[in-house]
């Protein structure tokens, strides 16, 4: 009896070994994480009011970000039965936001300024892994179409808002991480991926209102030539996977 049940545990041992490392026909992700903006979308307003709002800023031709968060989902499935190539897709989110407290003899009152970026994303990955793997690290790349909109705030004598109309870009992200099996359904997923969010799209329309634009093609405003502005960050993320088809 005592071998009966040894034998009966090495052959469960050998089954759940088995199924836990055989490739799954899909991944879904579930991430969130930080995101760090870069020139042009990183940018401070400057340590007086009329540092901001003159031309003394260096920041002049940014969008004032300071810090974001980001989450989302991706799927991810084989480009073949046993392929180390995933074709991947998903829906992300990344928030960026800046605020400042002005209390000057000329200027007293708050200012908090937001940008998101929503990315639909398609591409492909490729999975270093292998049958009998738990740590797979992975590297890829995809197309993006963002959605970008903002919104600013301004408490001076009274709350004043300003929306940004939503707009369209075209961009590309590419990245790294790794996909560690816990269970064999369950996964944990680190990473990081740079995106370069506005690569096709640019634009400059004037501001009505207490609406306003993107603006981020060239343009000349008061007679001074401004550049285009890039929409670029990094965000670093950690997440859970779920594996079907095992």
């Amino acid at each position: 009896m005592k071998y009966k049940i040894i034998i009966l545990t090495i052959f469960l041992g050998i089954s759940i070994q088995k199924t836990t490392f055989s490739q799954p026909t899909g991944i879904v992700q579930f991430w969130g994480g930080y995101s760090l903006p870069l020139p042009d979308l990183r940018g401070d307003f400057g340590e007086t009011f009329a540092t901001w709002t003159g031309n003394g800023n260096p920041d002049t031709n940014t969008f004032f970000m300071k810090s974001g968060v980001n989450y989302g989902v991706y799927v991810k499935f084989p480009w073949s039965h046993k392929s180390n190539v995933n074709i991947t897709g998903g829906l992300g989110f990344d928030v960026f936001s800046n605020s400042k407290t002005y209390n000057e003899d000329s200027a007293k009152g708050q200012f908090d300024l937001t940008q998101s970026v929503l990315g639909i994303s398609l591409g492909a990955e490729y999975v270093f892994q292998t049958k009998k793997s738990r740590l797979n690290p992975f590297i890829g790349g995809e197309l993006t179409m963002n959605v970008i909109s903002g919104k600013l705030s301004k408490d001076f004598n009274g709350l004043q808002e300003y929306t940004m109309n939503s707009t369209v870009r075209l961009g590309f992200t590419v990245g790294a991480g790794t996909d560690f099996v816990v269970h064999n359904n369950i996964g944990i997923v680190v990473g990081a991926r740079y995106a370069f969010a506005n690569v096709i799209g640019k634009s400059y329309s004037d501001d009505v209102g207490s609406k306003y634009h993107l603006n981020d093609g060239e343009h000349t405003s008061g007679g001074v030539l401004y550049p285009s502005k890039n929409i670029m960050f990094i965000h670093f993320y950690g997440g859970i996977s779920f594996y079907f088809g095992r």
